[in-house]
């Protein structure tokens, strides 16, 4: 039987620019989460630690975190460590991070993979394919099928390469794309793969398995935070494989809507309360939707801003739109005509960029025709297509604050 443990996409020296200072706390616990997941490692005694790629987010990080990569790995002198580089850090040559000085004295357990080869692990044979380069056409573990014909028939077959699964509309074309059979295809008893970020163990046969990333990264990757622990009794024997938690922080997306203010808050209120004990491990961030009047979606930003205040880091996206009544459509068109055939042009340039409604009835009107909207774009070289809502909900705002200006 072999144990092993199999991780990817750690992306060590992500910059979450998005997030301003706290980017630091968040690049600091993708390396806790790494020490978590070796500390795992030597307490299972696994045969093999393996990365199917990006353990960095480039080959542009910093010297100071590869030397301290590099030093923990050597801190587990008892867990064989196989480095396989992937699309965010190929081994491309000279300028590769894999050829930086920390990783030129490495300990004999850790083993940069910098081309296709076969490694006895001792009853059992890793089959790796790493990358040399950011995009390709071609399938990475077709090179698996050469390197396992020469292997006893009654070994275990250990495969770990990088890329895209094959899956149609799910993936580009130059993704590194990997056959949904390469497993079986190659006679591999299981097939390691990283690059996608949610956790997938169900190809070919349950033999062909991306964990995902350990530690969350965007609101998007709701089924990470694992490694893989996987035993396998012999050759052709079905995997054993268990998602084992290591993530430090915890990623939350909730909706608070508009148009069922009072039950949104209540359900919120509830949802980020049960939350409270893990605030400080926790990312957060609110969907606004719907719409409303100026005040109250100011209002609601006030609220939730409060209600987030607790947690590592709370934000709200605003997908909502400004709601005028018709008696206050009627004094903006009475009393600023100008500014409310601009509040109509919005309104019609959020229709053909998102095909949202318009958020008020805009009668007497003449409404902005498409060649108008693109006609008014241009000279910024923006395009309809470039606009998201936030920026359309936000352009309203203004134009409402101008008009409460000058009035007041």
């Amino acid at each position: 039987m072999i144990r092993f443990i199999h991780s990817a996409d750690w992306q060590l020296g992500a910059r979450f620019s998005q997030f301003g200072a706290k980017g630091t706390v968040l690049r600091e616990a993708r390396l806790s989460a790494l020490k978590r997941s070796l500390d795992i490692a030597r307490q299972r005694n696994v045969d093999a630690y393996i990365v199917a790629g990006d353990l960095f987010e480039d080959n542009q990080v910093g010297d100071d975190l590869v030397s301290t990569v590099a030093q923990m790995f050597s801190d587990y002198p008892t867990v064989p460590i196989f480095l396989l580089p992937g699309n965010h850090d190929p081994y491309a040559g000279p300028d590769s991070l894999w050829m930086r000085r920390p990783f030129a004295k490495i300990p004999s357990h850790i083993q940069i993979i910098d081309k296709a080869k076969a490694i006895d692990l001792g009853g059992a044979f890793l089959l790796a394919s790493p990358l040399h380069q950011k995009m390709s056409t071609l399938d990475p573990s077709l090179k698996l099928c050469d390197l396992a014909a020469g292997l006893p028939a009654d070994a275990i077959k250990i495969g770990v390469t990088h890329g895209a699964l094959a899956i149609e509309g799910k993936h580009q074309a130059n993704d590194f794309p990997i056959a949904l059979n390469a497993a079986s295809r190659a006679g591999l008893d299981y097939l390691a793969v990283g690059h996608w970020h949610n956790w997938l163990v169900d190809t070919d046969g349950g033999r062909i398995v991306m964990p995902g990333t350990p530690e969350p990264d965007s609101f998007d990757h709701q089924r990470c935070g694992y490694v893989a622990y996987v035993e396998i009794e012999g050759q052709s024997a079905a995997p054993r494989i268990e998602a084992v938690p290591v993530a430090e922080l915890s990623w939350h997306e909730l909706t608070f809507d508009l148009l069922s203010a009072d039950a949104s808050r209540a359900t919120l209120s509830q949802t980020l309360s049960n939350q409270a004990p893990q605030a400080a491990k926790s990312v957060v961030r609110v969907v606004l939707t719907g719409a409303a009047s100026v005040a109250q979606i100011t209002e609601t930003h006030q609220w939730l801003d409060d209600l987030l205040k607790p947690f590592f880091i709370g934000q709200v996206s605003d997908k909502s739109s400004i709601a005028l009544s018709a008696v206050e459509l009627q004094d903006l068109q009475a009393r600023h005509p100008i500014l409310a055939q601009v509040l109509a042009d919005i309104d019609q340039i959020d229709l053909y960029a998102t095909s949202r409604a318009p958020t008020s009835a805009n009668s007497g009107l003449t409404p902005l025709t498409l060649t108008e909207a693109q006609d008014l774009l241009s000279p910024r070289k923006i395009t309809l297509s470039a606009l998201t809502p936030e920026q359309l909900t936000q352009t309203r705002q203004l134009l409402l604050q101008v008009m409460q200006d000058a009035s007041s």
